[in-house]
């Protein structure tokens, strides 16, 4: 079964308990530009303690905003009760939610037209003109763009975000108030900026959401971002194809592994982009090559517009990794190498294996390895 054929019978068990339920949000989106989602939101009439009642298998995940998530055959659905927020007075978060309210109710606080369309039974709901909008290609709030992005000042970055992943244009008065109202962001954990932006720099036309995002000003309310910088990135005529490769672009071009520090990234995104940038400066060699994680490498090779042949690069390799070397630490103690020494024989000898330099036999690199602490024991 399909993720829209299992939320379809969640939707069917809802309404046989006489009350309403339909998908909603992002996957209706995707839906009417004719792709089938995996990620299936469903808002229902029904309270969080009826839900829970229907499933045998639901978790209340947040019930203080009514939402229950429901699995069935391992496949999890968020169902929330339909709801209304009310004012924003940290501009990241409603003060209170009500539910029991009308799906319009519900749709209406959602931010843009294209993600506030629900669908059941072969019919789409549209009251705020998402379907005319999708068909322009123009992402527009749901009402007043000064109040969507008063209330939470991160729909501005998430217009930016479905801009560069739809290669859609915002409408001007959107613009205007995000123009307006980007200062806001500063109340907005970095770490939520962070994932927008990354999913901007994953999207075909982050260069249009870029310059766009430039022209705004809101760039001076990100971390470390000045015009300079964003141009580099736009010029570069290699394309990030992932996140990580967003990153990179722009370390490469900042020439300071410290710049990614301020977005508060997790220190394994922040050691892969350091090394994807320092290829992005070097290019490739067979060391890289054996020392870059293969998801790297292959996100390396995608940017530089190159086949994918991570694997294949690998394999081709002498060893994948220093545990094959045939002489090890224990080998080297034997010869009498100490502390230090041991580590600069063996990235030495691994070396002259990667490069074809010494077969990766053992008798042969352990007379090399006593050749090479004689030349250091006289040096």
């Amino acid at each position: 079964m399909t993720e829209w054929e299992y939320a379809k019978q969640i939707i069917e068990t809802i309404n046989r308990r006489g009350g309403e339920a339909y998908i909603v949000g992002g996957a209706v989106r995707d839906y009417m530009l004719g792709h089938l989602p995996d990620d299936i939101d469903i808002a229902t009439s029904l309270f969080p303690d009826e839900v829970l009642a229907l499933f045998p298998k639901a978790v209340p995940t947040g019930i203080d905003h009514g939402t229950v998530t429901v699995i069935i055959d391992h496949h999890p659905f968020e169902v929330t009760t339909f709801r209304s927020e009310g004012t924003y007075s940290d501009s990241r978060r409603p003060d209170h939610v009500a539910l029991g309210v009308s799906l319009e109710e519900d749709l209406l606080r959602r931010d843009f037209t294209m993600n506030a369309m629900a669908f059941h039974d072969g019919n789409v709901v549209d009251l705020f003109g998402g379907r005319l909008d999708l068909e322009a290609r123009v992402i527009r709030t749901v009402g007043s763009p000064y109040e969507r992005f008063d209330e939470d000042a991160l729909r501005i970055m998430r217009a930016f975000r479905f801009m560069a992943q739809l290669d859609f244009t915002l409408d001007e008065e959107l613009v205007r108030a995000a123009s307006a109202l980007g200062h806001k962001l500063r109340h907005i954990a970095m770490e939520r900026i962070a994932i927008e932006f990354e999913k901007l720099m994953a999207g075909p036309a982050y260069k249009r959401a870029l310059s766009s995002l430039m022209a705004a000003g809101i760039h001076e309310y990100l971390p470390d971002m000045d015009r300079g910088l964003l141009q580099k990135v736009v010029d570069d005529d290699r394309k990030p194809v992932n996140g990580l490769g967003g990153w990179a672009l722009f370390l490469h071009h900042a020439g300071d592994v410290s710049w990614l520090t301020a977005w508060k990234r997790s220190n394994a995104t922040k050691r892969e982009a350091a090394r994807l940038a320092g290829l992005l400066t070097t290019g490739l060699d067979t060391f890289a090559v054996y020392d870059t994680p293969e998801a790297t490498l292959d996100t390396y090779l995608r940017m530089e517009g190159r086949a994918d042949r991570a694997i294949e690069l690998k394999r081709a390799l002498p060893i994948q990794r220093r545990s094959e070397l045939r002489f090890d630490g224990r080998d080297a103690l034997s010869l009498g190498a100490k502390g230090a020494t041991i580590k600069h024989l063996l990235a030495y000898l691994e070396r002259a294996v990667l490069h074809g330099d010494l077969p990766n036999e053992e008798t042969t690199l352990r007379k090399e390895a006593c050749a090479w602490l004689r030349h250091e024991e006289r040096s």
